[in-house]
């Protein structure tokens, strides 16, 4: 009975301890997490994937080269999720992220994070271009997934691009206007004035888009009061703003020291101030900048006292030629050329009209004249006051024209824009023309055996066959062992002329030579230039004598000194005296040959000269 009872008091016990832990379990929710803790080995309600993961895209900002992209990232599920890497699937890159959120990221379960993305740009894009970028996750229990978000990304217009392929240039919309109202909602007007007079100009921007900070703004000086009418008396009128500006911002810069120049006429003028930013998310810290014009109202201007008769004197506008050039260094007669000159209106106050411009050659008619049978005569519309103008004509001179400089006039005839008062101008362009040189030479004459240390003569023509002389010719020769006599100075040699060299060289090794003759000359600028013939000689070597001491007995023609013993021996002796060969007529008749030979020499070389001297 008592072990009965034992057994069931203990199955009591069992049961109420068991029904005591479903009450607790039930108590908890039943899964198992008691107060929220996950322990070691438990596994949450909710793995993170792809569905419950949520990513959202801001819309993109750009910079000169880079795109940023402001995403936020919803984490739904039970557990942390880990960002790993983002790609950019159009462009074939990564992505990367600014500092301030750098990758890879932790995104907590059930909380968000925001991160800043970078991508860049090749500065050649246009109008609005679509990327889709791949977002990489991994988790602990969910494992790893992607997710794939769309992005628009609008580079604006170009205005060069013509829809032929050519290159495109990024533009970005700016980010400020002008506001007509400040940040309280008050209308702010033009500023207005009287010449001489003190005026505030206040400038209210409106901020177009966000993350704009580090603002500059300062007036585009100028010299003419049409473009800034007041008196410049600072070195620098730069204001500038830290901090950031939010879009839709109103933030207004105010310069209440501006006067009025007490010399600038009634009227609107318009003057120009130039803004400079940072964008925050460009990590190169390169400044934009953009320029907003404003107008202002001169009520009361400067007027000019009136003269003697009543009348105000006016301003005459002056058209001087600014600058010209010429298409080519050389221009040679007969060859087309162009002229480009630039006009400019020294006048700040008046602009000109129905300019035409009379180009005639001063010095001589037909000389100079419009290449292709164009007009000498151009017409220029209007040159707005202190503006420039660039023509360009095409000139040739006659193909007979004389080698020298040339003044080509421009005559000017043009109106004021205002008063309509007829004005003149003459301005002059130098031209410097060249004839073409023409030369011929002809192969050059050795009227001499050529022997090693002896002078031999030289002979050539040369004729210029061009339409301008050549000044300053000279002869001299080049090659191994070949040196002139003496300098050959052949001077000015006129156009249709001849000049005829006879010159002298004297070779200093034998055999064959190769050399050249080198002639030089200069044109009508001094400019020198050369022509080379070639100079082909056999030099004879000098003949050697046996005894250099030994000389002949011209009655004997026998070696004096020698030994009698030593005759020919064949002759016979008898009496004492020789019945040998008669070596005196020969030494004799040799002389003589020698003498006709020389003769012969001298008279050629006369009857030469006299034939040049004919011609």
């Amino acid at each position: 009975m008592n072990r009965t009872f034992k057994r069931i008091f203990a199955l009591a016990l069992a049961l109420i301890f068991t029904f005591g832990l479903a009450a607790t379990a039930l108590a908890t929710g039943g899964t198992g997490e008691g107060t929220g803790e996950e322990g070691e080995g438990t596994v949450p309600a909710t793995p993170a994937n792809a569905d419950n993961i949520n990513v959202t895209v801001g819309g993109a900002t750009l910079s000169a080269t880079h795109i940023y992209i402001p995403v936020t990232i919803a984490n739904a599920s039970g557990e942390d999720v880990t960002l790993e890497s983002v790609y950019n699937k159009t462009a074939g890159e990564a992505v990367g992220s600014d500092s301030s959120s750098p990758i890879p990221m932790t995104i907590p379960a059930n909380s968000s994070r925001e991160l800043l993305l970078t991508d860049t740009h090749n500065g050649k894009n246009s109008g609005t271009v679509t990327r889709t970028l791949v977002f990489s996750f991994a988790s602990a229990v969910g494992g790893k997934f992607t997710k794939y978000q769309n992005v628009s990304v609008d580079f604006g217009v170009n205005a060069n691009d013509n829809n032929n392929g050519g290159d495109t240039t990024e533009t970005v919309d700016p980010p400020f206007r002008l506001s007509s109202y400040d940040e309280t909602g008050k209308f702010v007007p033009a500023p207005s004035g009287n010449a001489g007079k003190g005026v505030v100009v206040r400038l209210p921007l409106q901020c177009l888009r966000g993350n704009i900070s580090n603002v500059t703004i300062t007036p585009v000086l100028s010299t003419s009061l049409d473009s800034f009418p007041f008196e410049i008396t600072a070195l620098d009128y730069t204001q500038g703003l830290s901090g950031h500006l939010y879009s839709g911002a109103i933030v207004e810069f105010r310069y209440s020291g501006f006067k009025l120049s007490e010399k600038v006429t009634a009227g609107v003028k318009k003057v120009d101030f130039t803004i400079s930013w940072l964008e925050d998310w460009d990590t190169t810290n390169t400044r934009q900048s953009m320029t907003i014009s404003i107008y202002v109202n001169v009520i009361k201007g400067y007027e000019e006292s009136a003269g003697p008769d009543g009348t105000k004197p006016v301003s005459k506008p002056k058209v001087i030629l600014d600058s010209y050039s010429i298409s080519t260094e050389k221009i040679y007669a007969g060859e087309p050329f162009d002229v480009t000159f630039t006009l400019r209106n020294t006048s700040s106050e008046e602009a000109v009209q129905n300019i035409q411009i009379s180009l005639s050659d001063t010095a001589e008619v037909g000389k100079l004249m419009p290449a292709n049978n164009g007009s000498n005569t151009l017409y220029i519309a209007k040159i707005g006051k202190g503006e420039t103008h660039t023509e360009t004509i095409s000139m040739q001179s006659a193909p007979d024209t004389e080698a020298k400089a040339y003044t080509l006039q421009l005559d000017f005839s043009y109106e004021g824009a205002s008063n309509i008062a007829s004005y003149t101008a003459t301005e002059t362009i130098a031209i410097p023309i060249l004839q073409r040189i023409r030369l011929k030479v002809d192969e050059p004459t050795v009227y001499d055996d050529p022997w090693v240390g002896q002078s031999c003569a030289l002979y050539f023509a040369l004729y210029n066959m061009g339409k301008a002389p050549i000044y300053n010719c000279m002869v001299d020769v080049e090659g191994e062992g070949l040196a002139m006599e003496e300098t050959y100075f052949g001077g000015t040699v006129a156009a249709g002329s001849t000049m005829r060299a006879d010159f002298s060289i004297i070779p200093s090794v034998g055999g064959d030579i190769a050399g050249e003759i080198v002639i030089t000359y200069e044109d009508v600028y001094g400019e020198q230039m050369e022509e080379r013939l070639p100079l082909n000689l056999f030099v004879n070597e000098e003949m050697p004598m046996d005894d250099p001491g030994m000389m002949i007995d011209p009655e004997t023609g026998m070696p004096i000194g020698g030994d009698p013993g030593m005759g020919d021996p064949g002759i016979e002796v008898i009496g004492g005296q020789t019945g040998g060969f008669p070596w005196v007529w020969v030494g004799v008749g040799a002389a003589v040959v020698a003498a006709a030979a020389a003769a012969i020499i001298i008279l050629l070389k006369k009857k030469r000269a006299k034939e040049l001297e004919d011609v």
